[in-house]
């Protein structure tokens, strides 16, 4: 029971103070009567602010170059995976009778049968070899220096070989389909590695 004689802490707040079992978090009253908790003993963390980012820190947005190049290596990738296995499928005709000789239909159905498969064979080695192309190109697109230097090699090797099977493709009897897609490739090479080392595409590879 509170003495009526001796008011207690809720009858005068501006002079009380009271104070939690603990006695760690003492709540004393402010001058409009409500009470406030005090952290005593509490350790006070402060965090340094951290210094602003610079626009020039900033990385810069991928130019069009360079979002061009990747999907032109892409594309050239992919074209170059066919030029073989076309080379072959559109001379079947003349690879199988160049000798002059007739053939059964069970020879010459034999013969179609390994041509396909020479031709599926050659085209998962043109895939193999593709591979490298998107995926350093798909890096390209983030702008890692070490991967345009290895697409440009790259690009050099295949420029070579684009040429050596165009010169095959040129001495079979039906040769414009695979001349074509080698200049095709060709071309995708050069526009690929132009637009990779243009001023834009500086700015943003590091």
């Amino acid at each position: 029971m509170t003495d009526p004689q001796n008011p207690g802490p809720w009858q005068n707040p501006d002079n009380a103070q009271w104070q939690n079992p603990a006695g760690s978090y003492p709540v004393t009253p402010d001058h409009g009567g409500h009470y406030q908790v005090s952290h005593v003993g509490q350790a006070s963390f402060s965090m340094t602010p951290l210094a602003p980012v610079l626009p020039q820190e900033l990385a810069p947005p991928r130019p069009p170059t360079i979002t061009a190049a990747m999907w032109i290596w892409i594309a050239g990738a992919v074209l170059s995976v066919a030029v073989v296995p076309v080379m072959l499928l559109t001379n079947a005709d003349y690879f199988l009778n160049r000798d002059g000789a007739l053939v059964t239909a069970e020879e010459r159905q034999a013969g179609e049968f390994g041509l396909r498969a020479m031709a599926l064979m050659f085209g998962f080695a043109m895939l193999v070899a593709a591979a490298p192309y998107v995926a350093f190109a798909i890096v390209l697109r983030n702008g890692q220096n070490w991967a345009r230097i290895l697409l440009t090699i790259l690009g050099v090797l295949g420029f070579l070989s684009m040429i050596a099977i165009m010169l095959i493709a040129l001495a079979s009897h039906v040769w414009q389909p695979a001349v074509t897609i080698s200049i095709v490739v060709i071309g995708l090479t050069i526009a690929a590695v132009t637009l990779q080392f243009l001023p834009a595409s500086n700015k943003y590879v590091r």
